[in-house]
């Protein structure tokens, strides 16, 4: 019963990928792709320790936010951000398991500022798009675009995985990914 239920579940995430606004992996490289220079906005945030109010409802009153982010070194091209947030101690939640978020942008920027995002919901900020919800679900967890750190405070280490991506405006052709970077959000 139980690997039916996870082979169900599996199917179905696979099948909401497939309707996701960008593309999980299919995206051509630029040569002169760079390291994206992203900082924390609100102090709270260090990268050592997740801020006890920004923890999921399970260990908190309510779902904490997202960080807000400034990110330089921004290619021009720029027209599309790629936010994955991750459990790397939990392999059920690794590689964007707690969410990935799309943020539109304006072409033109070098640099960008990206607002904090509510947790366990999948209202979104103007700008923002679901690309793959969070996968906690499965694990009982409140549904949503974004799972804020939930492991009860044993350790578990949190990060954030950004993507610049020029995306085709007319639909069609490939997205071209201009800069990364991976930052932690802390322990918890």
């Amino acid at each position: 019963m139980k690997k039916r239920f996870y082979l169900t579940t599996i199917l179905l995430l696979l099948s909401f990928n497939a309707c996701s606004d960008t593309p999980k992996q299919n995206y051509e490289v630029s040569e002169d792709k760079v390291k994206l220079n992203i900082t924390f906005i609100d102090k709270k945030w260090d990268g050592v320790t997740v801020p006890k109010e920004e923890v999921c409802s399970d260990h908190n009153k309510e779902g904490g936010e997202s960080p807000a982010l400034s990110i330089n070194n921004l290619p021009t091209q720029t027209n599309y951000m790629i936010l994955s947030f991750s459990d790397e101690t939990f392999k059920g939640m690794r590689n964007g398991g707690h969410g990935t978020i799309g943020y539109e942008v304006k072409e033109g920027s070098s640099s960008l500022t990206i607002p904090s995002v509510k947790g366990e919901t999948f209202t979104l900020p103007t700008g923002f798009k679901l690309v793959r919800e969070h996968q906690g679900v499965q694990f009982g967890k409140q549904e949503g675009a974004y799972l804020p750190p939930c492991s009860g405070g044993s350790g578990n280490q949190y990060t954030l995985d950004v993507k610049a991506i020029h995306k085709p405006t007319d639909g069609k052709g490939k997205y071209i990914l201009l800069g990364d970077a991976n930052i932690s959000l802390g322990r918890y």
